[in-house]
Order: C-alpha cells, then sequence, then structure tokens
C-alpha cells in the first residue's frame, strides 16, 4: 500500500525527534559524568546535604530519561500512523477521516501552497514551522511533527504580520484568523513571509486588502479577542464590499 502524505511527513518529524532527543541524552549524560568526576572526591555519603544533592541529580536523570523515552514513544507512535499527528480544533470529524482527505488530495498533487516559515538556502534542507494549503484544509506544522488541521472554508483572514508590538523589528508573523481562534506561525524573514502570505491570497481572499496590514492587523487582533461580534460584523462587511467589486 502507498505511503500516505502524513505517513510520510510523521516519519520525517520522528528521525528529527529521535536525533533531537538522543543529542540531548548524550549531553546530559556527558555534563553528569563531568560533574561527578570533578566532584566525586568531595561527596561525603554522611553528610545530608551531599546526599539530597546526589538524590536530587539521580532522580532528576531519571525524569530525563523518562521524558526522552515518552517523546521517542509518541513521536513513533505518529510515524507508525499519520494520522495520529494531526490537530483537529473545529472537530469537524475524526482524524482518521480527516487525514484520508488531506492524503487523497496531497496523491492527486492539490497541494497550493507549500511553504516553511524560514527561507532556506539551496542545497540546505528545509526545517521549522511550515505551512501546507489543500483545498479542503489549511495544515500548519510546528516543526516537532504536530500538525493542526484548519478547515479551509473557516478561514477569515490571514496576513504576514511584520514587526510585533513590543518585541523586534525583524520578528513577523504568520497571522491566521479563523472562527474559532486566531493561529500565529513566528519567523524572522519579512519578506519571505510576505511572499507566502501573497501565496495564500490566491486561495484565502485578503479581505482587508484595502488597508494596510500593518496597521489593521495590531487592531483586527485585540477586536478578535475582546470583541468577536465586531470583528465578524466588520470582516462580513468587507468580504461583501470585495464582492461586489470583483
Amino acid at each position: 500500500m502507498k505511503e500516505g502524505f502524513l505517513a510520510k511527513e510523521a516519519k520525517k518529524a520522528h528521525k528529527k525527534s529521535k536525533r533531537l532527543f538522543s543529542a540531548l541524552l548524550v549531553i546530559y549524560v556527558c555534563l553528569i559524568g563531568f560533574v561527578f568526576f570533578m566532584g566525586k572526591d568531595s561527596f561525603d555519603w554522611n553528610n545530608n546535604d551531599d546526599k539530597l544533592l546526589i538524590l536530587a541529580f539521580a532522580a532528576f536523570s531519571a525524569l530525563m530519561l523518562f521524558c526522552v523515552t515518552m517523546g521517542l514513544f509518541l513521536t513513533g507512535r505518529s510515524a507508525k500512523n499519520g494520522y495520529k499527528s494531526l490537530i483537529l480544533p473545529f472537530q469537524e470529524g475524526s482524524k482518521e477521516a480527516v487525514g484520508k482527505v488531506i492524503d487523497q488530495e496531497a496523491s492527486e498533487g492539490k497541494a497550493w501552497v507549500d511553504e516553511y516559515i524560514e527561507a532556506f538556502s539551496e542545497g540546505k534542507k528545509p526545517k521549522g514551522e511550515r505551512v501546507v494549503l489543500f483545498p479542503s484544509y489549511l495544515l500548519l506544522f510546528n516543526g516537532m511533527g504536530a500538525v493542526t488541521a484548519i478547515p479551509r472554508d473557516k478561514v477569515y483572514w490571514l496576513c504576514a504580520q511584520a514587526g510585533i508590538e513590543g518585541r523586534s523589528s525583524f520578528i513577523v508573523r504568520l497571522l491566521i484568523f479563523t472562527e474559532k481562534k486566531a493561529f500565529a506561525l513566528e519567523g524572522c524573514d519579512v519578506g519571505h513571509l510576505k511572499q507566502v502570505a501573497d501565496q495564500l491570497y490566491q486561495y484565502i481572499p485578503n479581505v482587508f486588502c484595502e488597508y494596510d496590514t500593518f496597521q489593521i492587523s495590531y487592531e483586527l487582533e485585540k477586536m478578535f479577542d475582546k470583541r468577536r461580534e465586531d470583528f465578524v460584523k466588520f470582516y462580513e462587511h468587507e468580504k461583501r464590499q470585495m464582492e461586489q467589486g470583483s
């Protein structure tokens, strides 16, 4: 049986997680070994403080090993069944049902947009957060294997929000407003993320195209959080205006 799109992506995420968790474990073991070697002559089992310190190290080591084991187990389980990596914020169906729709559209070559949030040089492997748009779903990959599947018809508007308030001007977010909540993927390459937004606008109309995105994105974000009904009214009004003008 041919391997589906989600299964392939889950396997890639598992390999990445395996390398990451293994590297963290090796670094931790080396650090503990160094600390033990440097301080082995200083520890006194008859001293309660030293005994508590050693026990704390042992407990933390056990916790570290447990977290690594669980991380590998969870990503490995997703690798065996790519549908388990899906997050369905709208709960419109089972993971298997949604996964089959995504796999079918992927097999038909209907990935309209497939871009990473950060641009990458030619010859280098892409990594990090990623956005993929199919006819039925907008997929947000978090870089560690989890995939948020948003029905395309639930998306109100999206934009590249450059210059986050109170933070570095080099930070840019792909901000996605939906019927349920606002999602955000964060990067640093402003020009690249604007290009990603422009690609998505071909399939998800830029309802607020008459406004300055830099300014209105902050206002809409606040409105969406505090007065959702006002946001929806404004959105529907602008959508009607756009449809009448086209």
